[in-house]
């Protein structure tokens, strides 16, 4: 039986005589990623560099790989089925894409907002911009229906086929990221009665129970209509604004995930410590560095300023 990297440096070998001489223009692509806290050796097999032509493609991983090699140590199989999957998935991102006009990408492209340790396995080949200690990075919208977003990121290759600048994404996507999941901002009270109710509690437990919150000490969701990537809400002044006189104060943000914050009243019971403690905790329990995680900061919204700072250790700083 074969090693990890045994496997892995044979199948990197052997993997483009098994897709066929139809693919003689592709080329195996190493593409390493943390993933629910684990460190996995991606790849995707994809157009070389001097292909101008832009397409959704899979990610694979070797690890995954070698487990049902394990089960079965015969890489050729391996091989054979990864090249079949391979070739499915790819036909079904060419059609995805042979629906979408490349040269309207700039209506469809929107921010993100990720963590730049996280992200650094993918970074460096990624039009980005720094916002506060975050990174804001593009997504190609393919499609949003009733099932959810369907995009992918914009690495430099498919930015510079469409040959657009990253300021051009940039002003692009703070336009579209409004238009295509319109930040939203929720009371926590509605997540804490659904889930009351899905535990069986009764209409007046669950009633007694919301009334003992005070109201500084009440809880907002900022996300969008489909939670994807609803931290985005930080980018926008407006909605910043929109928050406070929600709120009626200044206002702290825990970042929860990529795809939904909290904003807390700067009156809240919970103090900025217990506030990053919690966060914390949560991170490294849920997602320990996965690419859902955003930040182990908190950010404070002045009012009076009309800005959003990082919070650390309590301390606030631009």
């Amino acid at each position: 039986m074969l090693t990890y990297e045994e496997f892995k440096n044979t199948f990197c070998v052997q993997f483009p005589a098994e897709m066929g001489p139809e693919f003689d223009d592709y080329e195996l692509k190493l593409m390493p990623i943390v993933k629910r806290g684990r460190s996995l050796d991606g790849f995707t097999f994809c157009p070389k560099l001097d292909s101008k032509e832009a397409r959704a493609m899979p990610t694979y991983y070797f690890n995954d790989l070698y487990e049902a090699y394990c089960n079965d140590p015969d890489i050729k199989t391996c091989l054979v089925e990864t090249a079949a999957s391979m070739k499915n998935a790819i036909e079904k991102g060419q059609a995805i894409s042979s629906n979408v006009k490349i040269s309207k990408i700039k209506k469809n492209v929107i921010a993100e907002l990720v963590n730049p340790e996280v992200a650094r396995a993918y970074l460096y080949n990624v039009p980005h911009r720094e916002f506060l200690n975050l990174c804001i990075i593009y997504r190609w919208v393919v499609n949003i229906d009733e099932t959810g977003v369907y995009s992918g990121i914009i690495d430099s290759d498919l930015m510079n086929s469409v040959n657009l600048t990253e300021g051009e994404l940039y002003e692009n996507a703070m336009k579209n990221t409004k238009r295509l999941i319109a930040p939203q901002i929720k009371p926590f009270d509605t997540v804490v009665r659904r889930m009351l109710r899905r535990d069986g509690r009764s209409d007046y437990e669950i009633r007694k129970f919301i009334g003992k919150i005070e109201p500084d000490d009440r809880m907002w969701i900022l996300t969008n209509k489909h939670n994807f990537r609803g931290s985005t809400a930080l980018l926008f002044q407006d909605f910043l604004i929109k928050i406070a006189e929600k709120i009626g104060t200044d206002f702290y943000i825990i970042p929860t995930s990529v795809n939904e914050s909290m904003a807390v009243s700067v009156k809240s019971s919970l103090s900025p410590d217990k506030m990053l403690e919690m966060l914390t905790e949560s991170n490294e329990y849920y997602f320990n560095e996965d690419d859902q995680m955003l930040s182990d900061s908190i950010y404070f919204y002045s009012v009076a300023n009309g800005s959003l700072m990082v919070c650390d250790q309590g301390e606030v700083r631009v």
